[in-house]
């Protein structure tokens, strides 16, 4: 079902400037209402052709309202500055993020899955300082808020925390167990491989485990981790645990390149110049002259004296200088 916009905005502006004690009693929204509203929105912000986005924040701030978790997911993203013709308002996302993980009277399951992406969200807004002051604690207790209530993403970022000692003492074998969890639960999780690759890559907790690391890594790989593609091509350009291979190497920081790693893409740019001056190199000697250096060292390895070894050279080169 179509809403027209100005129509629309007439509603929500009547409805707001109605006293609280007007005998007008407001109705809450239909589902297919809140639903109709968020489509309209998203729709709107998808359509390349259409620059009037002035209306998405307000539509999609009523259907927070009415507890739609998808809205506000979407609101956050607006908020963070993720679509064009609309500024970034970090500041308006964390206070958006914090009043709804802060909320305790959410009942319902789509409430729940609100509150703890918004927790989530909260979490990396506190550990980067965004739209506020930076607080690894805060954040830690945030992720771990959202990780609890079974949020699997949120779980695996926790992880990181453990790993790092960010807002929390270091625990690498604590994250080990939460990572390998939610690979058991769900291995498309984002990150998860990654993070545990990390753990044997450098040993946190132990020694460092290339060979097993290699392996997390191109799990990672098989479901799509450009991280985890973007280091195992680093593995193959070292040689770590594998052959070395620079030109599977660059396959591999492509392909990572192309799946948005700028990581990936510097390592692609540094690799492509290293292998290009290489072959430069390479062909600024002529075979000829491969040849010619080539057998003077094997004049040179003969048991001969050295009056003889030159004669053999000017007889078979028609030089006596040495082999470069």
């Amino acid at each position: 079902m179509k809403f027209h916009i100005t129509a629309l905005l007439l509603l929500l502006g009547a409805a707001a400037s109605a006293a609280p004690g007007d005998s007008v009693q407001r109705q809450k929204p239909q589902r297919w209402d809140v639903e109709g509203l968020y489509i309209q929105a998203r729709a709107t912000l998808e359509d390349p052709d259409n620059t009037h986005v002035e209306s998405v924040p307000m539509l999609l701030e009523a259907c927070v309202r009415e507890g739609h978790a998808d809205a506000m997911m979407l609101l956050l993203d607006v908020y963070e500055g993720k679509f064009k013709g609309l500024e970034a308002r970090p500041e308006q996302a964390f206070r958006t993020a914090r009043l709804i993980a802060d909320a305790t009277d959410i009942r319902t399951a789509e409430g729940k899955a609100m509150q703890m992406e918004a927790c989530y969200r909260l979490a990396l807004y506190l550990e980067k300082g965004t739209g506020c002051t930076r607080n690894a604690y805060e954040a830690y207790e945030s992720m771990e808020k959202a990780a609890k209530m079974g949020l699997l993403k949120a779980r695996a970022e926790q992880s990181r925390y453990l790993m790092r000692g960010f807002g929390h003492r270091k625990d690498a074998r604590r994250a080990w167990k939460l990572l390998r969890y939610v690979a058991e639960q769900s291995p498309k999780t984002p990150n998860v491989f990654y993070y545990m690759g990390i753990i044997c890559y450098e040993g946190l907790g132990n020694r460092p485990d290339y060979r097993k690391a290699g392996k997390l890594f191109s799990m990672g790989a098989r479901y799509g981790d450009a991280n985890c593609l973007n280091n195992l091509a680093a593995m193959y350009e070292r040689g770590l645990a594998t052959r070395r291979s620079e030109e599977l190497a660059l396959l591999l920081y492509r392909k990572a390149a192309t799946m948005g790693s700028r990581e990936a893409s510097a390592n692609m740019q540094r690799l492509a110049f290293k292998v290009g001056q290489k072959a430069e190199k390479k062909e600024e000697r002529p075979a000829i002259t491969r040849i010619r250096n080539a057998t003077g060292r094997v004049i040179l390895s003969l048991p001969f004296s050295d009056y003889t070894r030159s004669r053999i050279r000017a007889w078979l080169l028609g030089s006596t200088n040495e082999p470069s």
